[in-house]
């Protein structure tokens, strides 16, 4: 994994050096189809009054560019920035569908980010579950963001093919839950999706 520092310069808004003590990852989208992950590096650093910044940011061709240091507080979920890691992911349509190879940088930087710092699967999240925002847009149907976590958290590698296996269907979820947790305990990984 190569991550490219494009570092937002010291100020008031974008960047103020707030400590933060990372304990959540949050994944973004830009919102902007087509642009790059260089274009959305130098939005933050010419518009110094935006108070708009994070973390990381991921490109189309899933190049990973750093914009702040993980130690300092980025402005990116109003309200819900304080020890959290923000990663703006770039999408090429209005879907806000990420590439394949935007998935496998996050399937890369993801774990990189959870060992580092001791966090667990249940603080990956999204702008949405912060916020109530629609972000990542195309993800904010819960099973596609089940999906796309899944991938990330676990560090799967991109495919053209998914091929998923169903290992129950409950009507109760807390027997669904239940059935995971066993289902850990041997060694498979899975989740639960609501249909």
């Amino acid at each position: 994994m190569t991550i490219i520092d494009k570092l937002i310069p010291e100020g008031k808004y974008n960047r103020p050096g707030k400590t933060s003590t990372p304990r959540k990852i949050c994944v973004h989208y830009t919102g902007d189809a087509g642009a790059s992950a260089d274009r959305l590096a130098l939005f933050f650093t010419a518009n110094p009054y935006a108070e708009t910044s994070s973390q990381y940011v991921v490109g189309i061709e899933g190049e990973l560019l750093r914009c702040l240091p993980d130690s300092e507080q980025a402005y990116a979920a109003t309200g819900n920035n304080k020890n959290v890691i923000h990663i703006e992911v770039c999408h090429p349509d209005k879907s806000g569908k990420f590439t394949e190879k935007s998935i496998a940088a996050l399937a890369e930087l993801v774990p990189y980010l959870m060992k580092k710092y001791n966090i667990d699967a249940d603080n990956v999240v999204r702008h949405y579950d912060l916020t109530g925002k629609h972000c990542p847009l195309y993800y904010v149907d819960n099973a596609r963001w089940a999906e796309l976590k899944q991938r990330i958290v676990a560090g799967t590698p991109a495919t053209d093919v998914l091929c998923r296996v169903q290992i129950g269907a409950f009507s109760v979820r807390a027997n669904a839950e239940s059935y995971l947790r066993q289902a850990c305990k041997k060694g498979f990984s899975g989740f639960i999706v609501e249909v």
